[in-house]
């Protein structure tokens, strides 16, 4: 399926900015038939939409401000201190707890704890106080990945264990997390490290308030600026492992995060990755042992 993507120039930024659809959950968890199209469409090409909450969560606004609040204090504490806080009793492929890159600091929630308790939890005091707030944000985009993957197999006339939600089961264990990200802005754009990437999960969701996130229009063979998402909507990206399950029906876009001008500043974005059970992931490994000839 060939989609040439709509792009307009934006007067405020001066740059050219893709026109995402944008898709009301309420209307997704209604089984509405038009917006279940529209998401369907998306999903397909280019992969990628803003996600409407405001309608299912009349607090979504003062949620995701009270996030971004917690994270700035969390990652300004002393680089010591937050050293403490890696995980070293995870799979090298999972990425619980505090980690930083040459371009970024995160502090991932497993999804699986925050579930079952604060027994489970291993967070600092400073995330520790806002458990209650950090779970329900969780539970919130949980629910709302649930209710599109619902809505995407009735399109596609899934039925019974070819479901996508078969494959994200609440019983079985899995890496689906809650992300804080901070990532600021360089003095020089021309620094900014590259990082193109898809993400290997279901789904990816992206609260954020600044200009930065790069997708790749592969129709033009170019690259534009993704919208900053209005205040209690965020942007959906399809992943990976959907793109795998519907057999190539849904796209995973390439993207990156960058910068359109100089100048050092805060950035932090919300990020809950949907990714598929680990029972899931072990029959992918099985079947590409027997494929190899294992």
């Amino acid at each position: 399926m060939t989609t040439t993507m709509e792009v307009r120039h934006d007067s405020t930024t001066g740059l050219d900015i893709v026109q995402l659809q944008t898709i009301e959950l309420a209307r997704i968890v209604a089984d509405d038939p038009q917006e279940r199209k529209r998401l369907y469409v998306a999903a397909a090409r280019p992969g990628g939409f803003l996600l409407d909450f405001r309608s299912s969560h009349n607090d979504i606004i003062d949620t995701v401000e009270q996030l971004y609040a917690l994270s700035d204090r969390y990652f300004a504490r002393p680089d010591e201190e937050k050293s403490r806080d890696a995980r070293h009793d995870q799979l090298p492929s999972q990425d619980r707890g505090y980690k930083r890159s040459d371009c970024d600091e995160t502090f991932e929630f497993a999804d699986d704890e925050l579930c079952r308790g604060d027994t489970e939890l291993k967070l600092p005091a400073v995330l520790q106080e806002k458990t209650d707030l950090v779970r329900k944000f969780n539970q919130i985009c949980h629910s709302a990945t649930m209710s599109m993957l619902s809505s995407l197999s009735d399109s596609m006339g899934l039925r019974g264990d070819q479901r996508f939600e078969t494959y994200h089961r609440t019983d079985d264990t899995s890496d689906t997390g809650l992300k804080l990200i901070r990532e600021p802005t360089l003095a020089s754009a021309a620094d900014v490290v590259e990082n193109k990437h898809t993400d290997s999960g279901t789904f990816t969701l992206l609260f954020y308030e600044r200009l930065g996130l790069h997708v790749y229009l592969p129709e033009e063979d170019r690259w534009e600026y993704a919208p900053v998402p209005a205040p209690g909507c965020a942007l959906v990206t399809v992943a990976d492992s959907l793109q795998r399950l519907s057999g190539g029906q849904f796209h995973s876009p390439l993207h990156r995060v960058t910068q359109p001008r100089d100048g050092a500043d805060k950035r932090f974005y919300l990020s809950y990755f949907l990714r598929p059970s680990h029972a899931t992931k072990a029959e992918w490994a099985k079947q590409l042992d027997v494929g190899n000839g294992n």
